[in-house]
């Protein structure tokens, strides 16, 4: 028994109702949780009443994606569905997206998440890939299937960070705890991080993904806790290397770089001291 949760904030109502009706056949239930969408109303009356099997839950403000994320797997729970498809608003999964997880779901090895192979609109090529499965060290949740069970074991999703690295840091338990991630290649995903550009800086190409200040905020705040928190399981050197060229980038190839180096600056603040009362909690002070 699967039902599949999609995070809503705002979504553009087609674009919505395309994605439901490429999921909604392959799942058992599909459950909507709205982040304080200004359009909900809109969206409730005239989706809600066209699918039975489609539910909502309203929050009244933006809660954040991991607050979303748990609540899909707290309705999973309360209502007996054994796994959860976790969804973005704009993400259509194509139509063998379930037969093939279900293929792999019990047959593989400690099972964390599976997850399906993402064509990034903002790059021309795909990274390299070997037959039908490949294990990773993480993956976007959007197109994810993971067990109730298997969230209520790591802990959930960690609603502090509230939108950026929620993915990381709970693929990141997943593999603390034995867990495997899992991405399927016979199933496509195709998928946009910020919005990509590509810029030639000193005869060099970069991808520059144009996040806004209030997401330059929360990735730089939320890299800092994750490294901190996941020390020990992490490659710290490869995800430091990260966060210096996040920083480069945004300097050197962005717009509006005041702006977001100012939201990127208290981002480490705040970052620094979030970590600094976890360390204080480890020490029982």
């Amino acid at each position: 028994m699967t039902v599949a949760g999609i995070t809503l904030f705002n979504p553009e109502k087609g674009r919505l109702k395309e994605n439901i009706e490429a999921v909604i056949n392959q799942v058992d239930a599909v459950v909507c949780i709205d982040n304080g969408s200004n359009n909900i109303d809109e969206i409730e009356n005239d989706l809600l009443k066209k699918y039975n099997k489609l539910s909502l839950v309203k929050n009244n403000k933006n809660v954040g994606i991991a607050r979303a994320l748990n609540q899909m797997f707290e309705f999973a729970k309360d209502n007996n569905y054994e796994y959860v498809l976790t969804l973005d608003q704009d993400s259509v999964v194509p139509e063998n997206l379930m037969s093939e997880y279900l293929k792999y779901m019990t047959s593989l090895d400690k099972v964390g998440s599976l997850s399906p192979l993402i064509l990034d609109r903002n790059y021309a090529e795909v990274d390299g890939y070997k037959g039908d499965i490949d294990v990773l060290d993480k993956c976007i949740t959007s197109a994810s299937l993971t067990s109730v069970k298997t969230w209520e074991e790591v802990g959930g999703f960690y609603e502090p960070l509230f939108i950026d690295l929620v993915d990381h840091d709970f693929c990141a338990k997943l593999v603390e705890h034995g867990y495997k991630i899992y991405r399927i290649n016979t199933v496509h995903l195709m998928h946009e991080i910020g919005h990509g550009k590509t810029k030639n800086v000193f005869g060099k190409k970069f991808t520059v993904l144009n996040h806004s200040a209030f997401r330059k905020y929360y990735i730089v705040r939320n890299r800092i806790i994750y490294m901190y928190m996941h020390r020990n399981s992490i490659d710290l050197k490869e995800e430091k290397g990260k966060y210096y060229k996040f920083f480069i980038k945004t300097i050197v190839c962005e717009d509006k770089k005041i702006k977001k180096l100012s939201a990127m600056i208290r981002g480490v603040k705040d970052g620094k001291a979030f970590v600094k009362s976890l360390r204080q909690q480890e020490k029982g002070e």
